[in-house]
């Protein structure tokens, strides 16, 4: 928060209290006609409804130089221009999650608890655009990237829901090239984030076993120097019990970009928080790199004290005497 034209509300102030001052201070002006002699004006003053009368009149003087004041107080606060300072608003809208799910054969097992996981992960990340694709030999896109989250949920349930079929999810096999096709899997979901050319937080969200059975383009190394080269940080997700080279070569390959691995035990949930936290990290990063400061202007509060102090007196000048 910060006043940029404090300068200007401290003006408005001054000018009010001398206007105030020079107003108490003035000296009653003589009648221009002489008054009418009242005898016994002091037993007058003592009736009650006399009294009565004074009083509502302070109580509206009172009440007048009250909103008078707060209304000095709203336009002084317009003045200064109240303006609020937020260095991560831009990045609430510059973080993008791809997930990237391999749906082969041997992913059969764990395919609902990976979605699942998908779902929790999303539930965490409640302001970034999500993508999601599936691959086995061919890599089909679920969805585009979008920041609509209850679109996410509802197409990540009807994915749950489709896979859990017995037929593969369409597009995705191709006999003549094999399945699993990591590497290929890895460079498509790469090149679901679009938007090269802005500073972005971009994290990829792989869940295979990284068992490959088939000729690929790339391998996983060359698919994990794409991500390198485009700022992707790759997180994988694979089954507890995967063979032992496989996790390793997957640890290997996303410590290239700052990622790990997280083991998915059947029917248990996967510590998304890791990822989540990751991802803000990085957020983080961007915003240091881009060292952008946003601030806007914020006037409902003056115009609110401003409305306060005219609707008083307004309120003040219709009592009736």
């Amino acid at each position: 928060m910060a006043l940029i034209q404090w300068w200007v509300g401290a003006a408005v102030l001054a000018l009010g209290v001398v206007v105030g001052l020079l107003a108490w201070l003035r000296p009653p002006r003589a009648p221009s006609h002489p008054g009418v002699l009242v005898a016994a004006s002091e037993r007058l003053r003592r009736l009650p409804s006399w009294k009565e009368a004074v009083r509502r009149e302070s109580r509206k003087r009172r009440l007048l130089v009250a909103g008078v004041a707060v209304a000095i107080a709203g336009l002084a606060l317009l003045g200064s221009r109240f303006v609020m300072v937020n260095e991560e608003s831009e990045a609430m809208r510059q973080r993008d999650v791809v997930l990237c799910m391999d749906v082969s054969g041997s992913m059969v097992p764990v395919v609902e608890d990976i979605v699942d996981t998908y779902r929790a992960l999303v539930g965490e990340l409640t302001e970034e655009r999500i993508g999601f694709v599936m691959f086995d030999a061919n890599a089909v896109t679920g969805f585009a990237l979008t920041d609509d989250h209850e679109e996410v949920a509802t197409r990540l349930a009807a994915a749950r829901e489709e896979l859990r079929g017995e037929d593969p999810v369409a597009g995705t096999t191709a006999p003549a090239s094999g399945s699993s096709l990591v590497g290929d899997g890895l460079a498509s979901c790469v090149q679901h984030f679009d938007r090269p050319e802005e500073e972005r937080a971009r994290t990829l969200v792989l869940a295979t076993d990284n068992l490959v059975s088939g000729d690929s383009l790339y391998t996983l190394q060359e698919a994990t120097d794409l991500a390198v080269e485009r700022d992707v940080m790759v997180f994988a997700v694979t089954p507890r019990g995967t063979q032992a080279n496989a996790v390793a070569e997957l640890r290997g390959q996303t410590a290239r970009t700052h990622g790990d691995v997280l083991l998915l035990s059947a029917g248990e949930p996967t510590n998304t928080a890791v990822i989540s936290l990751a991802v803000a990290k990085q957020e983080r990063t961007v915003l240091l790199a881009t060292a952008q400061e946003h601030s806007f202007d914020v006037i409902a509060p003056g115009v609110l004290i401003t409305l306060l102090g005219l609707g008083v007196v307004t309120a003040a000048d219709r009592r009736k005497p």
